[in-house]
This record gives C-alpha cells, sequence and structure tokens, in this order.
C-alpha cells in the first residue's frame, strides 16, 4: 500500500500515477535519468546488473530486486515510446538467477563473479552506504582503476545515482508493494 494517497484505479501502478500527476515537471526528469542510463549505458549487462541488484538490495525495492535487465530493459524502453533494440540489455550475456541470489553473498559466492562484477557490486554498496569513506578511499579507487578505465567509472557512478534515487523513491513511497514498475510514454511525457 502506497504512504501517499493514490486513487484506487491507478494502484496496479503507483509510480506512472505519480510520475503523470504528483510534480510531473521533478519527477519526469528523474526518470528520463533512468531512462538514458537504461538506453545508453555501454557497461557490460552482468557487471551494471551486478551494482543495480546490489542497490535494489540494499534499497529494499522489492519490483527493482524482481527486475532483470535482460528480459525488462526493453519492455521499460517500449513503453516509453523508446526503441528496445537499444540499450544495456544487450551489452553481453544476461545474469543466471544464481548471479542474483548471490548478490547479498557476494563475497563468499566462489566463481559466479568477475573480479569485475565483484568490484561493481561493492563499489555500489560503498555509494550506497558509505560515500564519503568511499569518496576519501585511495586504495579501493586504485584497485577500481586497475580494473575500469575512467569512462567506465564515471558510467557505473552515474548508473549508482540514479538507481539509488529511484529505487528509494520507489520503496519509500511503498510504490513497491503489489505493484508493476510501467512508466508509459504518457506518465513520462
Amino acid at each position: 500500500m502506497p504512504n501517499i494517497s493514490i486513487p484506487a484505479e491507478h494502484l496496479a501502478n503507483p509510480i506512472g500515477y505519480a510520475i503523470g500527476n504528483l510534480a510531473p515537471d521533478q519527477t519526469r526528469p528523474m526518470y528520463g535519468f533512468s531512462t538514458a542510463m537504461y538506453k545508453h549505458s555501454q557497461l557490460p549487462l552482468r557487471e551494471f546488473e551486478a551494482a543495480r541488484a546490489a542497490i535494489a538490495l540494499i534499497n529494499g525495492c522489492s519490483l527493482c530486486q524482481q527486475f532483470r535487465s535482460a528480459d525488462d530493459v526493453p519492455r521499460y524502453l517500449e513503453g516509453l515510446g523508446e526503441d528496445p533494440l537499444i540499450g544495456v540489455h544487450l551489452n553481453g550475456p544476461a545474469p543466471d538467477e544464481e548471479f542474483y541470489s548471490n548478490i547479498g553473498n557476494w563475497r563468499e559466492a566462489g566463481g559466479v563473479y568477475s573480479e569485475r562484477e565483484r568490484l561493481a557490486i561493492e563499489y555500489a554498496e560503498r555509494f550506497s552506504l558509505e560515500p564519503n569513506a568511499l569518496g576519501h578511499d585511495v586504495n579501493f579507487w586504485d584497485k577500481l582503476k586497475s580494473g575500469f578505465s575512467e569512462s567506465d567509472l564515471y558510467e557505473l557512478t552515474l548508473a549508482c545515482a540514479c538507481l539509488v534515487a529511484t529505487g528509494r523513491f520507489v520503496h519509500v513511497l511503498g510504490f513497491d508493494e503489489g505493484a508493476v514498475c510501467d512508466i508509459s510514454a504518457e506518465a513520462a511525457e
């Protein structure tokens, strides 16, 4: 049940209702950022999903935890009137369910994740939980820079910022309880 009043006929899609009706000039740009991230990311899909799934777990958003970019990004983009044949979902092989089920236990998950995927998860966790320490941890930044290009790190940072903001927005307002993550082109206009 949403934490703000949503008309009964919109309870199946409170996100779409809120974007289109409650402060739309403020929420549409936030979802424009989300759309751009899913549409234009050049990160390999598994690394993107490693960060996204870690943030979904931290944020507590049940919709985000169920989201699978390989399957759900095309529908998301198409619903916004975007080309579903362009996007992060096409950037390499999709993770399997073992990948997602071990996100919260990634340090002990053995060979489930590559080194870059592990770095993406750790970066997403630290970005979400301890940004001040992360910004000053020279040793960790050296480790990141040995595994990622500057461009990849910048893009990973943008993705983390977007995912933390949108996932917390959805979860804190209770939009993730029994709803769908469905943003139509009409709501986003």
